[in-house]
């Protein structure tokens, strides 16, 4: 079962939580610390604490449900005040200035992450949002089942959207039933939004995990991101040949060697176009 992850700080978590409520029967109960909604095919659960420090809030969960993977709805925060929605996995290339441990990452969920993005991305050309990744960036670092966050943003007004809300609820709905023949790939390079594994992602057989910018590239070490692709069973490395220099290209594919897997350009990767 899926377990739908909101904070009661965050705005928008709350009404993604509120829309999915709305959508069947749910058996509502306190267990802990914790309120737990849960369905015949996915739960809810509402924490006290900013999504971003919840360490090992798989661990503290398993004792109380049973579950297989994590759903961080929340908000998207930007100084630039886009109407986007967004999914990336958690963790810290280096400091860790927003939760987590330097140099540590959660286990992704590229399958349920390749699906929403997918769904959200048809459901949204006749809003003003756009749909991207993101890199990975941010707390929790210390989740051991796989999990992924669904981001809406990137101020209070699209925070408390609610016909957003509908529509990032649906894309985690089909997101949890979708497809799962993908292959998961590790991305590098890059800007923080990431626009060409973003059109990666919905275009072709490729399922992103952990996203690797140009701007981590000063922490990007062999060991490091050998830890990412075996964290993320990543069968592949998609690397952004534009932004990614020599010395980066080359400890690319020193650690595809060393983990036998295909390293290739953003360009080559753009031809394996999914049937849809």
């Amino acid at each position: 079962m899926k377990l739908i992850v909101c904070s009661k700080e965050d705005l928008a978590g709350q009404n993604i939580k509120n829309v999915l409520l709305s959508t069947g029967d749910f058996d509502s109960k306190v267990v802990g610390d914790y309120v737990f909604h849960t369905s015949e095919k996915f739960a809810i659960v509402e924490v006290k604490e900013r999504l971003i420090y919840c360490d090992n809030l798989d661990e503290r969960l398993s004792k109380l449900v049973e579950f297989d993977e994590i759903v961080f709805a929340s908000r998207h925060s930007s100084k630039d005040g886009r109407k986007i929605v967004t999914a990336h996995v958690s963790g810290n290339v280096g400091r860790a200035d927003y939760g987590g441990l330097p140099y540590r990452l959660a286990k992704p969920a590229p399958v349920t992450m390749k699906n929403f993005s997918i769904a959200v991305s048809k459901k949204i050309p006749d809003t003003e949002y756009e749909f991207t990744l993101e890199a990975t960036h941010h707390g929790p670092s210390e989740i051991k089942k796989p999990c992924a966050f669904y981001e809406i943003g990137s101020t209070e007004e699209e925070w408390k959207d609610e016909d957003i809300a509908h529509i990032v609820a649906d894309a985690i709905l089909e997101a949890l039933d979708g497809e799962n023949n993908w292959k998961v790939a590790v991305g590098v390079g890059g800007t923080h939004y990431v626009p060409r594994q973003t059109e990666i992602e919905l275009n072709t057989v490729f399922a992103f995990a952990h996203n690797f910018p140009k701007y981590t590239f000063q922490d990007l070490t062999p060991e490091f991101l050998k830890y990412a692709i075996d964290l993320s069973n990543a069968e592949i490395i998609i690397f952004d040949e534009k932004s990614a220099n020599s010395k980066v290209k080359q400890l690319i594919k020193e650690v595809a060697e060393m983990v036998g897997i295909e390293a290739i350009r953003s360009k080559e990767a753009k031809k394996f176009i999914w049937d849809t």
